[in-house]
């Protein structure tokens, strides 16, 4: 039902962005000490192309029988990039800087809970419009 209006799809897409962000980030900070390791970020999500229908969309499998079980596909919808721009690496290479990489953890964490709320308030209009309270 929600899937059709704008607002729901692109806070949803903003979740899924943040999730799949913390994933990349917690990655980074898992590799702090690996040598030569550069750290990765997403891109930027775009609204423009969440609205537009042009994001990506997740691959599914078919099925052919009601019997079949649907397997979720992960959600790779956004790609990580490595990030070239390094001020500050370890001796052995390593380029990761663990108070930045918390600090983006926060920002995605804050983003998520906006985004959330946002949702969370808008199904509320949506039922007291309908008049279920």
């Amino acid at each position: 039902m929600y899937e059709n209006l704008g607002i729901f799809r692109m806070t949803k897409a903003q979740m899924d962005w943040v999730a799949q962000r913390q994933e990349v980030l917690a990655g980074n900070i898992a590799n702090a000490n690996t040598p030569n390791y550069l750290p990765k970020d997403l891109k930027p999500l775009s609204f423009k192309e969440v609205l537009s229908g042009s994001a990506a969309q997740p691959v599914t499998a078919a099925t052919t029988n009601a019997k079949h079980v649907v397997p979720e596909m992960g959600p790779d919808l956004f790609k990580s990039v490595t990030q070239r721009k390094t001020y500050e690496s370890t001796p052995n290479g390593n380029a990761v800087i663990l108070e930045e990489q918390m600090a983006k953890m926060g920002e995605a964490g804050n983003k998520f809970n906006t985004s959330a709320a946002l949702f969370q308030k808008y199904q509320k209009m949506i039922r007291t419009a309908l008049g279920n309270r």
